[in-house]
């Protein structure tokens, strides 16, 4: 009998120590498939999207598990040759060029942007004011055209089409300068400012030139718009 109890004991210890060594086993060594993918998610974060102004979200897809990857010595290499900022699903190579190993992980990213959208229904010809535009969290993705970042940017704009709550206000949609407005010519010469009034005869955004009709002379030039009431030539 006290032999049979002392190899029960000696059994149980036996057990207790494999599976010590086998957690510590564990602990020490590192989950490849795992550093893979944290260290996937740093690359298209840091090196591909790299916006500090976005809050990106990356999703990175689990390396299958039958896939087996080598300890790399010299650290894994990441690239992206086919790279499209506007895909939100993104290919990356991964390799240990030292082994001549590598394996594709695929990433999903969601980039969300802060973009002045209509609060209300408007429609054409209504005056752009904090009262009727704010900004709202949109899929980047899912942005078409030029949209803009904050209120006061397009303040004393006007539509030109008609638009429902919540929709993304582009550059096409406005005119801060629109076909019949009376504006102010600023003609710059050096460092004189000489200042008429004319009538636009086309819309146009910041920046943009169009054609103006000086009220004096009545006279048909071409003026940069500058603001909802002003536009520059040089002369």
């Amino acid at each position: 009998m006290h032999f049979i109890k002392d190899i029960s004991v000696s059994t149980r210890m036996s057990i207790v120590f494999t599976l010590f060594l086998v957690s510590f086993c564990g602990v020490a060594q590192p989950n490849l498939h795992e550093l893979i993918q944290e260290q996937t998610k740093d690359y298209v974060l840091n090196t591909l999207i790299n916006d500090a102004d976005a809050d990106t979200q990356v999703s990175v897809r689990q390396l299958d598990a039958r896939i087996t990857v080598p300890k790399c010595a010299q650290a894994f290499e990441f690239e992206s040759p086919n790279y499209d900022p506007r895909l939100s699903n993104i290919s990356v190579k991964v390799s240990c060029p030292h082994l001549n190993w590598f394996t594709f992980v695929n990433a999903s990213v969601v980039t969300i942007q802060k973009v002045v959208v209509s609060a209300d229904t408007l429609s054409p010809g209504a005056l752009l004011t904090s009262q009727n535009i704010a900004l709202a969290d949109v899929s980047k993705n899912s942005l078409r055209g030029s949209a803009f970042r904050s209120v006061e940017e397009i303040s004393g704009a006007r539509l030109k089409r008609r638009v429902r709550p919540g929709t993304v206000i582009n550059a096409s949609m406005l005119c801060f300068v629109c076909k019949g407005d009376r504006v102010t010519i600023s003609a710059i010469a050096g460092g004189l400012s000489i200042q008429v009034y004319g009538i636009a005869e086309q819309d146009g955004t910041l920046g943009d030139t169009i054609a103006v009709r000086n009220i004096s002379s009545d006279k048909r030039i071409v003026a940069t718009v500058a603001s909802t009431d002003r536009v520059t030539i040089n002369i």
